[in-house]
């Protein structure tokens, strides 16, 4: 057996690259073993789209590549052309590649966004139940940690731009419209500090969930003077936290993330928030 050395690959993209050896090898026998007359439960095509993937874990395409060509990948899979279009069309559906006409068509690997992704985790709530309480529940534990592994790491450039956003929302809201963008503001406030977090599930979790609160939410008490109370009260404890931060006190920072998740809960409760399952399907990009 080769080692990574003599391939030429990195350690992970060598142990991956035996990954999809074997994920092949043992897809090859599952077909041999079928029996002649048995029920083909996947499409070929996506199958293609399945090895496709595993090339790509193994560090084979990067986000910027172009996949060899129609012609060749048939050839290289002994499969149609059209077998092959299907494949890259699944594949362009999930976001994996750009499909361009022309001389210089072709299938471009592209890196999954963070809206594609949430966009397709609002999908699975088309059919569950999901409220604001539920979101706040997951938020108490999470947005604490989230804060705190910011600390120290949140840069100059990062630290203005909280400031900038508490200013914003500090400013009085005597409508609605000025609300909304108060709420924008002190939301956007979340995701500079996740921007800072180097634990990326943890920061695209707590930046989920500020999407969903954003462009998800409705209010069954609309009047505007409880929603300023909100606003005011965000504001106390965004001004703590951002001292908290440039004094790069981890522990005060948690405390704070917490009592700040916990108070805004208390006020969604208040104001009647509920997520709007037409909202859902709004896409985010």
């Amino acid at each position: 057996m080769m080692t990574a050395l003599e391939t030429g690959l990195t350690a992970p993209a060598f142990s991956l690259s035996i990954y999809y050896n074997k994920y092949i090898h043992l897809w090859e026998l599952s077909v041999a073993k079928r029996p002649a007359n048995a029920v083909t439960f996947r499409k070929r095509a996506d199958t293609l789209a399945l090895e496709i993937k595993a090339r790509i874990v193994a560090g084979e395409f990067r986000p910027g590549d172009r996949l060899p060509r129609e012609r060749d990948l048939a050839e290289e899979y002994g499969v149609s052309k059209w077998t092959i279009r299907e494949t890259l069309k699944s594949l362009e559906v999930q976001g994996l590649v750009r499909i361009g006409t022309g001389p210089n068509g072709g299938a471009t690997l592209v890196e999954v966004s963070e809206s594609r992704a949430m966009e397709q985790l609002c999908q699975f709530f088309y059919f569950r139940p999901l409220t604001a309480a539920q979101i706040y529940e997951v938020r108490v534990i999470l947005e604490p940690e989230l804060a705190a592994s910011a600390v120290g790491r949140l840069n100059e450039a990062q630290l203005v731009e909280l400031e900038e956003l508490l200013r914003h929302a500090e400013a009085p809201a005597d409508t609605k419209e000025k609300r909304r963008s108060q709420r924008a503001a002190e939301l956007a406030f979340h995701d500079v500090i996740a921007s800072a977090s180097p634990n990326t599930w943890l920061a695209f979790n707590c930046r989920m969930m500020n999407r969903l609160l954003a462009d998800k939410v409705v209010f069954g008490r609309m009047h505007l003077s409880p929603h300023q109370k909100f606003a005011r009260d965000n504001c106390h404890w965004h001004e703590k936290l951002l001292a908290a931060f440039r004094a790069e006190d981890r522990e005060v920072v948690r405390k704070l993330m917490a009592g700040h998740i916990q108070a805004a809960a208390s006020y969604m409760v208040q104001l009647e928030a509920e997520i709007d399952p037409r909202q859902l399907m709004a896409g985010n990009e």
